[in-house]
């Protein structure tokens, strides 16, 4: 009976809410889902390395703005995050002697993809046999970044103008050539990344194309796991050693010269005492110049040895038991060296001044160092050095002021072109104590060394003035 009640009274309820209008329910707002959250964006990697072996260093510019600042031959950006990867314009500007920028590479349109390294590497000669800007870049095929690396990822590009087609070998320390197979690569080419072994040994040679003559050798070389470089073959701008090429590691933070190990040290010799006559050069004990005379220089070629320290002795050739000049140098790896025999002998103040030499040629700059080396006329007296077109000092700035004996003033970059020398005692012009007689051409790419130095009894004429030697490398 109460089972049969419940029925009805339910029965009733469902008559009476079918019966209801629709329109006596209040409103339901329409709900929108939320959009799905966008894909995670993943970043991109870009590298920037100069490789331009005649280059002068570069400011990159990406989108119109300066990112990478003086940029030097052999430096690399390492790995740039790019957050946000896309189209980009990418400029590269040289920086010539004056200060100012003049653009050597693009703009060229660059796209960074996500999860992506890109390289960039600037190469080759900054002009061609014709005077035409020749510089290059070469964007290497993008890698994908990866994690957890368990072996070693090598990619390789020829960046040396100064070798044609070669061959490269990557072999144990101890193996033949011939136990592995050579990558045969030509200028620009690049190839890559390939695998290696982590924690093992390995040595990389390099012949001309099909020849077993090896032109460059790295020694022993070995990676821990997880590393990826990329090696670039580029000129050997030390100007030491039989090998024309050098092998450029670059890696996540920078890049690192691989230099051929039997690559050693040279050392240039200038006889610069007026009142001394001809002298032997000795070596440890063996002499490796001459009979040579005042104001005569040696070549860098004439003297090259291993790294190390040597005992240098700068004795009469009449008599070597005469030696004012008796020291010990160390020389380092790769390194070039000027050794000056300075001062007077008949006033007993023959010394020896060594200079370090950066030897790379700058095609957009003539470099220059001035050296006071005049003991006898103006040892006393520090000097300033005029550069202009036609000799007129009277308005004039000094390019260098106050040079004091025995200084140097280190490279100095010049634009190439013309100049008029006048020396003058510093701070005053009308005693000048040399003067060119006309302009001295000074060409880019060209290092020079300018030592003031005293007259040789042959060029003294009235009061004595100071002489210049000009060595050109």
């Amino acid at each position: 009976m109460n089972v049969s009640r419940s029925l009805c009274l339910a029965a009733v309820l469902a008559a009476i809410v079918g019966c209801s209008d629709s329109s006596d329910r209040p409103a339901q707002p329409e709900v929108t889902p939320p959009p799905p959250p966008p894909p995670a964006v993943e970043p991109a990697q870009l590298r920037v390395t100069h490789a331009g072996a005649d280059a002068p260093d570069v400011n990159v510019y990406v989108d119109g703005e300066l990112a990478l600042e003086e940029v030097a031959f052999r430096q690399s950006s390492g790995l740039l995050t790019i957050d946000n990867p896309g189209s980009i314009e990418v400029e590269v500007r040289g920086l010539l002697a004056d200060g100012s920028e003049v653009t050597v590479i693009g703009p060229v349109e660059l796209v960074l993809e996500e999860g992506v390294r890109t390289d960039v590497v600037a190469y080759d000669t900054l002009f061609d046999a014709d005077g035409e800007l020749n510089l290059k870049a070469k964007v290497l095929d993008p890698v994908a970044i990866e994690e957890d690396i368990a072996d070693v990822r090598v990619s390789v590009m020829h960046a040396a103008p100064v070798a044609g087609d070669v061959d490269i070998y990557v072999t144990g320390p101890d193996d033949p050539l011939a136990s592995a197979s050579p990558i045969d690569a030509g200028f620009g080419d690049a190839l890559g990344p390939l695998a290696l072994e982590p924690d093992t040994d390995y040595r990389v040679r390099i012949t001309g194309d099909g020849s077993d003559a090896v032109v460059y050798d790295s020694g022993v070389l070995s990676f821990p796991a997880g590393t990826e470089v990329l090696v670039l073959a580029i000129n050997n701008t030390f100007k030491v050693g039989s090998n024309p090429v050098n092998l450029l590691a670059v890696g996540a933070e920078g890049a690192t010269e691989v230099v051929d190990p039997g690559m050693g040290a040279a050392v240039r010799v200038v006889h610069n005492s007026a009142d001394t006559p001809a002298v032997d050069v000795i070596v440890d004990g063996a002499t490796v110049l001459a009979n040579v005379p005042f104001p005569a220089a040696s070549a860098y070629g004439d003297i090259e040895v291993p790294a190390g320290t040597y005992n240098v002795v700068v004795a009469a050739n009449a008599d070597n038991s005469i030696a004012p000049i008796d020291v010990d140098l160390a020389l380092e790896q790769t390194a070039s060296y000027t050794v000056l025999a300075l001062g007077s002998f008949a006033a007993n103040s023959i010394e020896a001044l060594v200079t370090s030499d950066d030897r790379r040629s700058i095609a957009t700059a003539a470099r220059v160092e001035v050296i006071h080396g005049s003991s006898i006329v103006a040892g006393e007296i520090p000097v300033d050095v005029y550069l202009t077109a036609d000799g007129v000092i009277a308005d004039a700035d000094a390019a260098i002021s106050g040079l004091a004996y025995p200084g140097t003033t280190g490279q100095i970059a010049l634009t190439p072109g013309s100049y008029w020398i006048t020396v003058t005692a510093a701070g005053d012009k009308s005693v000048v104590a040399f003067d060119s007689g006309g302009t001295v051409t000074l060409e880019g790419g060209v290092n020079y060394t300018v030592i003031a130095r005293d007259p040789s009894p042959a060029e003294i004429a009235g009061s004595p003035l100071i002489e210049l030697t000009i060595l050109v490398d």
